[in-house]
């Protein structure tokens, strides 16, 4: 009897819940998806179909509309999986920054309007750079209102030192979708650029994110 078996009613909206769908097995997770519009009995039938046929939920990737439709036997459903599919291609397929890269300000900031733009909370994201500006890693720094007192230097230029970085990009959001810089943006880029240069390590940009635009201090003349 295999495991997919014995689960008991609810049991997986419930592990869910507590622990993120990060937490199910292949098994479960298609299971899951299938219990959304399926009895237990038929999502078990079509969960064992699947692993009989395929080794792995990678090869959805290549399920079209197509072979939904054959798989399921039922039109209105496979087109649903299929969306699903579609939708996690296009997430996949998402632009990202790759390291080791060299990076605008531009570039930056309309990566950072996908990633930081839609956001209601405030975050502050750090890039560390090489000295020919290629990206070696990037990390988010804060979450929560920013205040220049709040976000200090060290855990910033802690990070930057374990890559030997030689330069170095800070990045927030504005939910409110204005980009003006306000006093602690301003307090906050002068204590980074004055630390930036006693440790060697310069402050390249500043760049604040709103709902469908960028502003970078560096362009705007405000770092020089």
């Amino acid at each position: 009897m295999s495991l997919i078996n014995v689960y008991p009613k609810n049991y997986l909206q419930a592990k869910v819940t507590k622990f993120s769908s990060a937490a199910l097995t292949d098994k479960e997770l298609l299971t899951f998806l299938f219990e959304q519009h399926y009895s237990q009995n038929k999502s078990k039938q079509l969960v064992d179909k699947f692993f009989k046929e395929y080794e792995s939920l990678g090869y959805l990737e290549y399920f079209t509309l197509t072979d939904w439709q054959k798989f399921l036997a039922d039109a209105d459903k496979a087109a649903v999986f299929a969306s699903l599919c579609e939708f996690a291609r296009r997430y996949r397929s998402q632009r990202h920054l790759n390291l080791g890269q060299i990076y605008s300000s531009k570039e930056v900031g309309e990566f950072l309007i996908e990633r930081l733009g839609a956001n209601k909370q405030e975050c502050l994201v750090l890039l560390v750079l090489d000295n020919k500006n290629q990206l070696l890693d990037m990390k988010t720094i804060f979450k929560g209102t920013l205040n220049s007192s709040l976000v200090h230097p060290r855990e910033i230029f802690n990070f930057a030192l374990r890559y030997s970085a030689a330069r170095f990009m800070v990045a927030h959001n504005h939910p409110s979708g204005n980009l003006q810089p306000s006093q602690n943006d301003l307090a906050m880029t002068k204590r980074l650029q004055q630390a930036g240069e006693i440790m060697g390590i310069e402050l390249l940009d500043h760049i604040i994110v709103g709902n469908d635009n960028y502003l970078s201090m560096r362009e705007e003349g405000i770092i020089n």
